[in-house]
Parts: structure tokens; C-alpha cells; sequence
């Protein structure tokens, strides 16, 4: 029975370090899993580039699937403003039917346990001097079996559009802490991310041509992202790579727009071999 707890614990901590803060770097939404990290997409992860210009409200809801058979709900609100666009996040990851074992094979598991992760945060963004600057501070909550930790990230991007058809754009995502599980305390990813977006224009075609870096602190390497998006009316065709240390992944994904609403659909496929990620989100902009 010593030895069953003593691997009960082991399993909880082996698993939460390895899963339960990774869940903040999942795509949010379909476009962010067709096109990969992207520091200027206004959708996308750089709180600086959600600047409401338009004065409407944006409404932006999305579901999926991710790597081992998580499944993800997420929820982001953009709200306009006379100098400063204001935003709302919600993100929630949870994995189901996670199995107890021993180092023995056996029929049956000992037990089925979840992990979850919960992240809420708030944003604004603001244009000064022909830039766009922006923060997010979110409280995070990661729960697995029946440990639990919470805390607190921030997120600082700015965006510079150098022409009309070249911006530059940079993110610095998940700075902050949790607080200790016992005797550990659960590590955020922080990221780095600089991206550059060339537009252009072929007849009735608009194509935006991105390269991304990004540097993380959960394999403490580097990663190289291409991806495009090609509109054509009302109809967007997505496409990306992403390139880093032992690990080639392929993704795309549509986008359609009618009216008020903006449909968008989004997969990956990568060389880990633990599933083909999918998600779709819809964007409600209302005046």
C-alpha cells in the first residue's frame, strides 16, 4: 500500500510538471492553430495587437481538441474605447481518464484521475507615437488529482507598421509565478516571440506572408514558424510550419466571413504522433 501511494504521487507530479502549465501556450482559437505563434495577428497571442479601432464590440468563442486527447474551451471579448481598447480572456484546458498503474501490467487501472487548467485575464492597448503597445495580467489555475496550484502571468507586445504592407510586431507571454505544490513549485513557459507580416496584393488577392521566431523556457530552445493567409472575398485559406529541436509540424486551416460573423477552422499535424489537434472558433462583431 506505501508503494501505491509512493507512485500515486509520483504519477500526479510527473504529469503536472510535464502537462499542467504547458496548457497556456495551446492555441486559443482555429486561426491561432492554422497560422502558429504570431506576434501581429489581431486575434492571436500579442495583447498589443487587439487594438478596437472600430468602435464594436467583438465577441470570439472557440472549442477543440489538442495533443493527448485534451480538449479546449476558450472565450475572448474586445471591448473599443476613446484612447485605450480593452480586452477579456478565457481559457480552459482539461484531459479526462488519465490511468493509475503500476510498474506491473495489470487488466484494470488502480483509478482514473483529470487534470485541468484554468486561466482568466484581462488586457488593454493603446496606439502612442505610431506604435501599438499592450499588456494582459491573468490568474491561472492548474488542478490535477487532488493538487492544485494558482497564480498570476503577464504579458507585454507592442506592433510597428513600417509601410502599409510590412509590420514588425513582439511578445513576451507568461511572466509571473504559481504558488508551490508541496514541495515544488509549477513553472510558467515564458515565451519570446518577434514576428514579421508582408502583405501582398495579386488582383483580387490579398496574401500575408509571416516568419516567426520564438523562444521558450519549456525546452529552452528555439523555434522557427512560416505561415500565410490568403484572402480572397469573403474566404481565407490558412497554411503554416513550425520548425524547432526535434519536432516538424505542418498545419492549415479556412476561414469564412458572412456578414457579422467570421468563421474559422483550424488542424495541425507533427511529428510527436499524439493526435491531430482541431479547433474552430467564430468571431461576433456587434456595433
Amino acid at each position: 500500500m506505501h508503494f501505491i501511494f509512493k507512485l500515486l504521487y509520483l504519477i500526479i507530479t510527473a504529469s503536472l510538471f510535464g502537462t499542467g502549465t504547458k496548457f497556456l501556450t495551446i492555441p486559443a482559437n482555429g486561426l491561432e492553430l492554422a497560422i502558429g505563434a504570431h506576434a501581429i495577428q489581431k486575434n492571436g497571442i500579442n495583447p498589443a495587437a487587439a487594438i478596437n479601432t472600430n468602435n464594436e464590440f467583438l465577441l470570439n468563442i472557440a472549442h477543440g481538441s489538442w495533443l493527448g486527447g485534451s480538449k479546449l474551451s476558450a472565450m475572448k471579448v474586445s471591448l473599443p474605447g476613446q484612447s485605450i481598447s480593452y480586452g477579456l480572456e478565457l481559457k480552459y484546458v482539461d484531459l479526462d481518464d488519465l490511468e493509475l498503474r503500476t510498474e506491473r501490467p495489470t487488466d484494470d487501472p488502480l483509478a482514473f484521475y483529470g487534470a485541468s487548467g484554468f486561466a482568466l485575464g484581462g488586457s488593454f492597448s493603446k496606439e502612442w507615437k505610431g506604435m501599438a503597445f499592450g499588456a494582459q495580467i491573468h490568474y491561472i489555475r492548474i488542478d490535477l488529482y487532488s493538487e492544485n496550484s494558482s497564480g498570476y502571468g503577464l504579458d507585454f507586445g507592442m506592433v510597428k507598421t513600417i509601410t502599409p504592407t510590412f509590420e514588425l510586431g513582439a511578445a513576451v507571454l507568461n511572466a509571473g509565478r504559481m504558488s508551490a505544490m508541496r514541495n515544488e513549485e509549477p513553472q510558467l513557459p515564458l515565451r519570446i516571440i518577434a514576428t514579421t507580416n508582408l502583405l501582398l496584393e495579386t488582383g483580387q488577392v490579398e496574401n500575408n506572408i509571416s516568419i516567426s521566431g520564438e523562444w521558450s523556457s519549456l525546452i529552452n530552445s528555439n523555434a522557427l514558424y512560416i505561415s500565410s493567409s490568403s484572402r480572397w472575398n469573403n474566404f481565407v485559406i490558412l497554411a503554416g510550419s513550425k520548425m524547432a529541436k526535434k519536432v516538424i509540424e505542418i498545419s492549415g486551416g479556412v476561414g469564412l466571413q458572412f456578414g457579422i460573423y467570421n468563421l474559422n477552422y483550424g488542424t495541425r499535424f507533427g511529428s510527436q504522433d499524439l493526435g491531430v489537434p482541431q479547433m474552430i472558433d467564430l468571431t461576433i462583431q456587434l456595433p
